[in-house]
């Protein structure tokens, strides 16, 4: 996992269950995680615990079945982070 430190990961679904675990490894591992999710204060709680880490996770809110958040979600992504390295969807 070491050449993607730094790097940039979107998780879909990312504030519970199988989402939020993979989320907590990324940044554990020294990703810049974007956790897209419906309960994105979910996402926020997790990003205030993780705060030590290598890494830092992002909460944006974003409803997949919307075509309109999913694209608000990247293009909010490309203009603070510079665009996507990893992409898992999780979502749903």
């Amino acid at each position: 996992m070491q050449r993607w430190t730094g790097r940039v990961a979107v998780v879909t679904g990312a504030s519970g269950g199988i989402g939020a675990a993979i989320t907590q490894q990324l940044v554990k591992d020294g990703l810049k995680v974007v956790g897209l999710a419906r309960r994105v204060d979910k996402v926020k709680e997790q990003s205030t615990a993780l705060r030590s880490e290598k890494g830092k996770l992002y909460g944006v809110k974003c409803d997949v079945t919307k075509e309109e958040d999913v694209k608000e979600a990247f293009k909010w992504v490309k203009s603070n982070l510079g665009g996507v390295d990893i992409l898992i969807n999780n979502a749903g």
